[in-house]
């Protein structure tokens, strides 16, 4: 089966805005994989950056299991991210190594610039993953097409102008919330650093609250909501319309 991959900044980035979604497709049989730029080396107010990132990346792995699927480390650093050939290549080798049918990834508008470098370096890698001169650094094997590529939304679904963002459609992902819960559960180290940074108590209610938030725009309990990329040489067709056929609403159409 084709393999689905959502590449986020940090660890829990994409289970608030896109696991419904993951676990729709892994409920198809789509082969899951999750990965993320950065290890959240300061996503901690007590941990050492090493330690923190040893906690997390094991978060991460156990999150992507709950769907049967594979998590991988790009080897970036927590709010180091930034558009350069260092992390041209460790993102472009995530992309080879996966050979992914559908990418979803970080909106190129968020609160923070991490999000937003990132959502710009899988956008390059997505595209240059299959030129083969393109060399990472280590041995790869180039893709033989360029995938599909979605932005799930911005946290708070909002620019950083308080602008909702030009999302084109909704996935219902009210059936699949369990899932949803558990993958986030996981990421059990963040509940105090959210406390902390966002003063946050319930990042559980956050993410519910996020989510039926987007199920409002589509009319539903819960939703998650996308953009696709439909630059040159990207498939044009929304392949997720026909994977998923009635959990999708059309935004464009409404």
């Amino acid at each position: 089966m084709e393999r689905i991959l959502a590449f986020s900044c940090h660890p829990d980035d994409l289970e608030f805005e896109a696991a419904g979604t993951l676990a729709l497709l892994a409920a198809k049989g789509y082969e899951i994989h999750c990965a993320t730029m950065t290890g959240g080396e300061v996503g901690s107010q007590t941990e050492k950056p090493q330690d923190i990132r040893n906690i997390r990346l094991k978060e991460a792995e156990e999150s992507a299991r709950v769907l049967k699927g594979t998590y991988h480390y790009a080897g970036g650093h927590d709010l180091q991210v930034e558009y350069n050939d260092y992390y041209r290549k460790i993102t472009t080798r995530v992309l080879r190594e996966v050979d992914p049918y559908i990418v979803l990834t970080q909106p190129p508008s968020d609160y923070l610039v991490d999000h937003e470098e990132t959502s710009k370096l899988v956008r390059n890698a997505a595209f240059i993953a299959s030129v083969p001169s393109f060399d990472c650094g280590v041995p790869t094997t180039p893709m033989k097409r360029i995938p599909y590529l979605y932005y799930w939304n911005a946290i708070d679904l909002q620019d950083i102008f308080g602008r909702p963002l030009p999302m084109h459609f909704g996935v219902d992902v009210a059936s699949v919330m369990d899932k949803k819960e558990q993958m986030l559960a996981c990421h059990k180290s963040q509940r105090d650093w959210l406390k902390y940074i966002f003063k946050w108590d319930a990042y559980m209610e956050n993410m519910k609250n996020e989510t039926r938030n987007q199920g409002k725009l589509i009319g539903r309990e819960y939703g998650e909501c996308f953009i696709q990329h439909l630059g040159s040489g990207h498939p044009q067709d929304n392949i997720l319309g026909r994977i998923l056929g009635d959990y999708l609403v059309d935004l464009l159409e409404k």
